[in-house]
């Protein structure tokens, strides 16, 4: 069976591997340069501080958001496992009518889905690991973008939370095609479902911890996510930042006069020190949801007669 996976899903897995070889080698080459061009050598550290470390870390700042726009995109590349492993793993076998001859073998259909499966999903944890590690180590060129929750954008792209999507967007593509039974529309079930699932994590991920207010500055709220935010009022009312205040106008010097009338500050977030919970936290779901997808799988393979 391990030999027969191999055959069968070689091209995906090494087109998969010649991908995430090349994004290392991109992310390696570029971090290369933009370390060059902030500072003029490559140095992965700023020492002594003052000018030239300011200097360093805004040319730094300045090349990340030229790059930014690429980074956006890569909590979707575990859609690859989902569109090119998952769909068309079972999907494949009915539109081919193959699984009538491959499931009255010797090899029972639990024993055939079992290695299959087993195999394409420990293939597509070791893919998310790897790519998590990658952007992560690249992430630590640019201060203070890496173990950051601020950057809520790729999330999911780092750390441990990576291989938890690849499971999640292959698991959903098996399951995809076992529903279907045909490749294309399980390629666009699990494309929609996994997008819908991307954005109820996004709206979801400020609420994973009961978050922590603050009244007045508080430097730990810069790299943390921002839940909520504003204004209470001396009679304790609470006011949006974007609220007129009668007695001052808007203009310059309002906020000296907003805190000479006795207004203050407040803010509610998600420290960055909880990033490792939140990652822990966002791969459960996704672990869990895997699951009820793999049973769903394994449910519609294995009782099905035809």
């Amino acid at each position: 069976m391990l030999w027969l996976t191999w055959r069968q899903h070689r091209t995906q897995l090494l087109v998969t591997l010649g991908f995430l070889a090349v994004l290392g080698g991109v992310l390696l080459v570029s971090g290369r340069i933009a370390l060059d061009a902030a500072n003029g050598h490559i140095s992965s550290y700023c020492y002594g501080g003052g000018v030239p470390c300011r200097e360093r870390d805004a040319g730094l700042e300045d090349l990340y958001q030229t790059i930014y726009p690429m980074i956006v995109i890569l909590p979707f590349v575990p859609l690859l496992a989902g569109v090119f492993w998952g769909a068309p793993l079972l999907a494949r076998e009915y539109e081919r009518n193959t699984h009538q001859l491959a499931w009255t073998q010797s090899v029972s259909r639990g024993r055939w889905l079992g290695v299959k499966f087993g195999v394409l999903a420990l293939c597509a944890a070791l893919a998310g690991l790897a790519s998590g590690q990658m952007f992560g180590r690249w992430l630590e060129i640019f201060p203070g973008k890496a173990e950051t929750l601020a950057e809520t954008s790729y999330f999911g792209a780092v750390g441990i939370a990576p291989a938890a999507w690849w499971l999640f967007a292959f698991a959903l593509g098996t399951a995809a095609g076992v529903l279907v039974r045909k490749t294309l529309p399980a390629i666009a079930i699990t494309v929609g479902v996994f997008v819908a699932a991307s954005i109820a994590l996004l709206i979801l991920r400020p609420h994973y911890a009961e978050p922590v207010r603050t009244i007045g500055a508080d430097p730990s709220a810069r790299d943390g996510l921002i839940v909520d935010a504003g204004r209470v009022a001396p009679d304790g009312r609470e006011l949006r930042l974007l609220d007129d205040v009668p007695e001052c106008p808007r203009g310059r010097g309002m906020n000296a006069c907003v805190e000479a009338a006795g207004y203050r500050d407040f803010t509610v977030y998600q420290p960055a020190t909880r990033f490792w919970r939140f990652q822990l936290t966002e791969a459960g779901i996704l672990l869990a949801a895997t699951a009820v997808l793999g049973g769903i799988a394994a449910g519609g393979t294995v009782r099905r007669r035809r």
